[in-house]
C-alpha cells in the first residue's frame, strides 16, 4: 500500500474534520491563499508536507511508516 500524497492527506483532513481553509490555515499557521494553492496545486514544500504528513499520521492514530521503532530523543540540556 502507498502512501498518500501530502495534497491528499490534507483533503482526508478537510474532509474528515469538516475544515474549510480558514480553519487549515489555523491548524498549519498559514495563511488562507496557501491552503487554497496546495489544494488546489497541490505544490507543497517539504517542510510543509511534513506538517501536514505528521497530522495526518497522529489524526489517523496510524504509525508512519518510513518511522523507526525506536526514536531518538535528543536530551541534552545547556
Amino acid at each position: 500500500m502507498s502512501e498518500p500524497s501530502p495534497r491528499e492527506m490534507l483533503e482526508w483532513i478537510s474532509e474528515t474534520y469538516e475544515m474549510g481553509p480558514d480553519a487549515l490555515a489555523r491548524m498549519f499557521q498559514r495563511n488562507r491563499s496557501t491552503i487554497n494553492a496546495w489544494m488546489r496545486e497541490g505544490r507543497i514544500s517539504v517542510e510543509n508536507g511534513t506538517r501536514i504528513r505528521s497530522s495526518f499520521y497522529y489524526l489517523t492514530n496510524r504509525r508512519p511508516p518510513a518511522l523507526p521503532d525506536r526514536v531518538a530523543v535528543n536530551s541534552f540540556m545547556p
